[in-house]
Order: C-alpha cells, then sequence, then structure tokens
C-alpha cells in the first residue's frame, strides 16, 4: 500500500516538474515575439503608450506587440528590427504595431499601422523572405512589402475636400499600394517611383516630385538622427491647387 502510495506522489511530482519546464520553455518564445524591436535612436520628445501608460521613450528600450509610438514636433526615433531593418518616424508622427511574427526565432512587426505623420521603412535580410510579409497601413490604404526601402506619409489635411491623404514614394524593391475602394485597386510602385491615395481613390495629380530618403532628410544609419518632417515639401510638390482626384480602374 505504501509503494503505491509513493509511486502515485512520484508520478506526480514528475507531472509537475514537466508543467513547469514547458511553461520555462513557452515563456521566452513568448516574449520573443512580444518584442519586436528596440529604440536605437531618439532625438527630441517621443513616447509610447503601452497598456495604458505613456512612457518616455529611450534609446536601447524595447518595442513591444500593441505599443503605439509617437514623436513631437521636435521628435525623431528610430527603430532596430531583425536583421538590421529598421523603422524611422518623423516629427509629430504615430505608428501603431499591429501584428507580429517570428524571423528566424526573433520577433518582427508584420503589420504597422501610420496614423499620422512620416515613416521610413527598411526591410532587410530574413525579413525580405517570400514567406514573410510586412504592411503598413494608413485608415485609407495599404502598402504591402515585397523587400524593400520606402517613405510612407499620412495625414488628415484639407485636400480639395478630403482629409485622408496617402503617399508613398520606393527608393528600392517594390511595394504594392491598395485603396480602399470597394473592390479594392491595387498598384506596384517600384524604385524611384511614387503615388496618392485621397480618401478611397489614387490621385494622378501633377508636380509630385521624387520623394525618397535623400528629399526626407532620412539618416539611415542606426542611431542618425531622421529629419523627415523637414522634407516634407517633397510630397506637397508646386504651383497652384491641384486638379480634383481622378479615381482609376482595375485596369489601369
Amino acid at each position: 500500500m505504501r509503494g503505491t502510495i509513493q509511486m502515485k506522489f512520484s508520478r506526480i511530482a514528475s507531472l509537475l516538474v514537466l508543467a513547469m519546464l514547458t511553461i520555462a520553455a513557452a515563456v521566452p518564445a513568448a516574449h520573443a515575439q512580444n518584442t519586436v524591436g528596440t529604440i536605437t535612436q531618439v532625438q527630441g520628445a517621443a513616447n509610447i503608450q503601452r497598456n495604458g501608460a505613456t512612457i518616455a521613450a529611450a534609446s536601447n528600450m524595447p518595442v513591444m506587440l500593441h505599443d503605439q509610438i509617437s514623436t513631437g514636433a521636435d521628435g525623431s526615433l528610430t527603430i532596430g528590427l531583425v536583421d538590421n531593418s529598421s523603422l524611422q518616424l518623423g516629427a509629430s508622427s504615430t505608428i501603431t504595431i499591429d501584428n507580429s511574427v517570428l524571423v528566424n526565432g526573433v520577433g518582427a512587426p508584420s503589420r504597422v499601422g501610420l496614423l499620422n505623420g512620416d515613416l521610413h521603412t527598411v526591410i532587410l535580410g530574413a525579413m525580405r523572405g517570400s514567406s514573410t510579409t510586412f504592411e503598413v497601413n494608413t485608415p485609407n490604404a495599404i502598402g504591402a512589402v515585397r523587400g524593400t526601402d520606402w517613405n510612407e506619409h499620412y495625414d488628415t489635411e484639407d485636400h480639395n475636400g478630403c482629409r485622408q491623404t496617402t503617399k508613398v514614394g520606393v527608393d528600392d524593391g517594390t511595394v504594392q499600394v491598395c485603396n480602399t475602394e470597394n473592390p479594392p485597386v491595387c498598384k506596384d510602385i517600384h524604385k524611384g517611383e511614387h503615388t496618392e491615395v485621397r480618401c478611397g481613390a489614387f490621385w494622378e495629380g501633377a508636380g509630385l516630385g521624387p520623394i525618397g530618403a535623400a528629399a526626407l532628410g532620412v539618416g539611415l544609419a542606426a542611431g542618425v538622427g531622421v529629419g523627415i518632417a523637414a522634407g516634407a515639401g517633397a510630397f506637397n510638390g508646386g504651383g497652384g491647387g491641384p486638379p480634383p482626384p481622378k479615381k482609376t480602374t482595375p485596369h489601369e
């Protein structure tokens, strides 16, 4: 009888140890996926909203899934990702980390929301793989990357009666940009090209100069200041008021 009881206790103890080891192994994996990057550079005012709290952004601070990251009028911030990929926010900009994926066992964002301002995205290494997708979404457009380096801007200023404007300029690779029509219209934007979505439609106005890191004043190396807002004129073009927005069709 005593031997039977001891055997039962031994089995229970073994199960408890196994359960603890399983939990211990799962915690680092969950943390790896929830941590999607690290702040490598911050200038001026910038903060992170996380779990209802506002935290002042600082170098070497981890960036987590579901964080909302904002810069002030004098602020800029760079988030280092796996394989030297990076997200670089200009002044008065806000992004959200909406989804994540494991890349070679390391957590990385797979979908980012640009709510306002300017974002320069550099995707390198394993994040450029065909099995890994990365998107930057704004309230009126979706940009899906196929391994690239590009600039994106979103604002709610009045552009001929439209208060939702997304602008995309590609420095390298290809970005597929889709508008919010039903069904959506999508375009592949290649190196050296740019496009603009106003409200739910592509706008084919003239006078938009080249959009790139040089035009935006972006420092690409980690730790270099990002001056995206200083080059915002590159998005606006010159001359008088633009013509009314023109919708494209899926055939264009």
